[in-house]
């Protein structure tokens, strides 16, 4: 897991141009967009400096299809593997913002780090696949027997991580400036031995101005698109 975790750290730096990750949730749509173009030409640049540009998806036949990937089963290793839609929010998930909605390249690859980190996980960057300049994201993740997690074990989970409830299925942390959403029943998996474990939870960065927005205005959060 930690060799996952400094691979998926490593691209995000790289893909954001180094420093810190911050918060830009405040960005109209043109600049979104243009931060998107500018991240997608360093991920496949750090992709083909680290041998992690493929070029096929090379996975096989589709699983399912969610609101922001295409999964793949794979059954000699026992992993889920998914890869991002380029047609869905900006290219690479739901994050919540004042003008645009959407995640840049590296706040994908920054939201999977962080999972690892906040509730062990052993997400892994796969490799990039270059679809006319417009990388593909390909991770995978273990399968977990189990069954779906409660609400109520979710908000206990959460609250045990020092995070405050903000409506049902998100949480946010003020001393780490992070929101987790979209953590529902059906993206998280209780497994036999009593341990829950988030599947596809939306981390985002948020500012503590973002956070107070989201404490009067709840209601804004699970506004998400189809």
């Amino acid at each position: 897991m930690a060799d996952a975790g400094r691979t998926l750290e490593s691209a995000a730096r790289h893909t954001r141009g180094g420093g810190a990750p911050a918060p830009d949730h405040d960005s109209d749509f043109a600049t979104r967009t243009k931060r998107v173009e500018v991240e997608q030409r360093r991920l496949i640049q750090w992709a083909q400096e680290n041998g992690k540009l493929g070029r096929s998806r090379r996975l096989p036949p589709e699983f399912g299809r969610g609101g922001e990937h295409q999964v793949y089963f794979h059954k000699r290793t026992q992993r889920y593997f998914k890869a991002t839609l380029l047609e869905r929010q900006l290219g690479y998930g739901i994050a919540l913002g004042s003008l645009s909605r959407g995640a840049t390249p590296s706040e994908y690859l920054d939201r999977l780090d962080l999972q690892n980190l906040i509730f062990h996980d052993d997400i892994r960057l796969e490799r990039i696949v270059a679809n006319n300049g417009q990388p593909i994201i390909i991770t995978s993740q273990p399968f977990i027997n189990g069954v779906a997690a409660t609400a109520v074990a979710l908000d206990d989970l959460m609250l045990g991580k020092g995070y405050e409830k903000l409506t049902d299925g998100a949480y946010y942390s003020e001393r780490e400036g992070l929101l987790v959403f979209d953590l529902i029943p059906r993206n998280a998996i209780l497994a036999a031995d009593g341990q829950i474990y988030p599947i596809d939870p939306v981390i985002q960065r948020i500012t503590p101005e973002f956070a107070h927005f989201l404490r009067e205005h709840p209601d804004t959060i699970n506004r998400i698109p189809g």
